[in-house]
């Protein structure tokens, strides 16, 4: 049977013509940046996407092109006893292709510099220069709105020297984000913004030795540390230019919703909303910068997993928003595993995800969940 499976008494195969319409159709959608492999029906995951329409031997459509398989649907392939299955797969095309990926690298940098600038004359005059934090936040939340998927893009940057300042701009950007999934107007998106790429500004105040530790501070200097929010509050106090949102903001994004934490031990009625969405961002960012170990490479995968580990510290909307949202983006990532082999992530485990479903280049697609598997280690860049 032209045009789709053919069945002999025993045999079912995968056509390989695509349809003019239906392959116009793909190549106008994103999907052209994938190329198509063939897997075993018992090698197929939910997540994968068909790149041809399936048929049964008798000609009825299974399956449609494009269709995001589930495990219902994998369920039916197999029982009727579908031998190979057509799928896409991320080309691995750089994403700096898109032009406003590349203008949001650009900015990205430039604001990380702006925040170095700002520190630096925070600690020079004690003043905050606020048209400096106003225009980064700008970009950052016009970048944010026309770019979409500018999260998946903060992890692939090369080191730096300083994480204290990429990481108010990583906060920043993840914030707007989130405040963006939980459609916020533009107008907040950039408070929030703002709020989110200033909330450190109090560790211009302390030491710099406790802004460079890799690893958890004594006691004695914890408690320093933690000063850092009301600091932050105070430089900002009595500026009629700044609304006083973003001032909570900044002086509460160390609070959690279970009265854990500081500076006020505030309960969730009393967290202002923007600290919400920052204490969020702070968390997933602060392990892949400000913690960062040399010695222990952590994924986005696995800072994941911390956040939903606390995250009845967390405001449970913008937490589950950013969940959501955020596993999607991971999706499709080349990753390295803790047995140093590299794949491709096909499937999200939205629980645990640094045991998501890994696609090797040989084809095997490793459920990372099983006992004794590795764990995804860290994106390759």
């Amino acid at each position: 049977m032209k045009g789709g499976f053919s069945k002999d008494s025993t045999n079912i195969h995968v056509d390989k013509e695509l349809s003019g319409e239906k392959m116009r159709d793909l190549e106008q959608t994103p999907l052209q940046n994938r190329r198509v492999v063939e897997h075993y029906a018992a090698h197929l995951v939910s997540g994968m996407v068909t790149a041809k329409d399936v048929y049964a031997g008798d000609g009825t459509v299974l399956v449609s092109a494009g269709a995001v398989l589930n495990r219902q649907t994998i369920e039916k392939l197999n029982k009727w006893a579908v031998a190979k299955v057509p799928v896409l797969v991320e080309a691995g095309a750089s994403p700096l292709q898109d032009p406003k990926i590349r203008q949001f690298m650009h900015n990205y940098q430039t604001s990380v510099h702006a925040v170095e600038r700002a520190f630096d004359m925070i600690r020079a005059d004690g003043e905050v220069p606020l048209q400096t934090f106003e225009a980064a936040a700008d970009r950052i939340t016009e970048d944010v709105l026309s770019t979409g998927n500018a999260v998946d893009q903060l992890y692939n940057l090369p080191p730096c020297d300083d994480y204290t300042f990429r990481h108010c701009v990583n906060v920043s950007v993840v914030s707007a984000m989130i405040a963006m999934w939980l459609k916020y107007p533009a107008d907040i998106i950039n408070a929030i913004s703002l709020a989110g790429l200033m909330h450190d500004i109090g560790k211009s105040k302390l030491p710099s030795e406790l802004l460079h530790k890799p690893f958890r501070l004594p006691p004695a200097k914890y408690e320093l540390y933690k000063e850092h929010t009301s600091l932050g509050a105070e430089l900002l106090k009595g500026r009629p230019d700044i609304g006083e949102s973003v001032i909570a903001g900044v002086l509460e994004h160390h609070e959690r919703c279970d009265g854990s934490g500081y500076p006020a031990r505030l309960r969730a009625e009393d967290i202002h909303p923007y600290a919400k969405i920052i204490a969020i961002a702070d968390r997933y960012d602060e392990e892949l910068t400000i913690n960062l170990n040399p010695e222990v490479v952590v994924s986005p995968y696995t800072s994941l997993e911390k956040v939903w580990d606390e995250v009845r510290r967390f405001d449970a909307k913008g937490c589950v928003t950013f969940m959501d949202n955020m596993t999607n983006f991971l999706s499709g990532n080349m990753v390295a595993l803790s047995d140093k082999r590299q794949g491709r992530v096909v499937c999200i485990n939205k629980e645990w995800p640094s045991r998501s479903m890994v696609q090797m280049e040989n084809g095997e697609v490793l459920d990372l969940m099983d006992d004794g598997s590795p764990r995804i280690q860290y994106l390759v860049r």
